[in-house]
């Protein structure tokens, strides 16, 4: 898949996981937000992501498959540790949490139309393209 799609399917594979896993997370706190005691979870993935890619792959031999940072980048659920608590020891707001759920929305329609088109021009090339 990677040479069909110039090495970045990867990449996108794991957004879309990461869009997924933090749609839970955004779900999950919304749905504790009168939870007396409930810390906010959240999906941290750019970070991984950008320490991923600056991290090089060093291949030792020649005959060794060189693996993309991307491939590696896992994203993880952590607990937020930064948020304001109220005085039931909750740290959701909901505002926020409708904020973070719509720019999720948004990320993970952008990167499944990158994908689609992919699949759509390698469609067309198969197809030769509606000859």
């Amino acid at each position: 898949m990677d040479k069909l799609f110039g090495g970045n399917y990867p990449l996108l594979k794991q957004a879309l996981h990461a869009c997924a896993l933090r749609q839970e997370a955004i779900a999950h706190n919304i749905a504790n937000v009168n939870t007396p005691g409930y810390r906010r979870i959240d999906v941290s993935f750019e970070e991984f992501l950008r320490a991923a890619q600056q991290t090089p792959l060093q291949t030792t031999d020649p005959r060794h498959y060189a693996l993309s940072p991307a491939r590696l980048a896992k994203p993880q659920v952590t607990p937020d540790e930064d948020a304001p608590m109220r005085p039931d020891g909750n740290t959701v707001d909901i505002d926020y949490e409708m904020a973070q759920l719509a720019e999720n929305q948004i990320r993970f329609q952008a990167i499944s139309q990158l994908i689609a088109g992919r699949y759509q021009s390698l469609r067309t090339v198969i197809t030769g393209g509606g000859r």
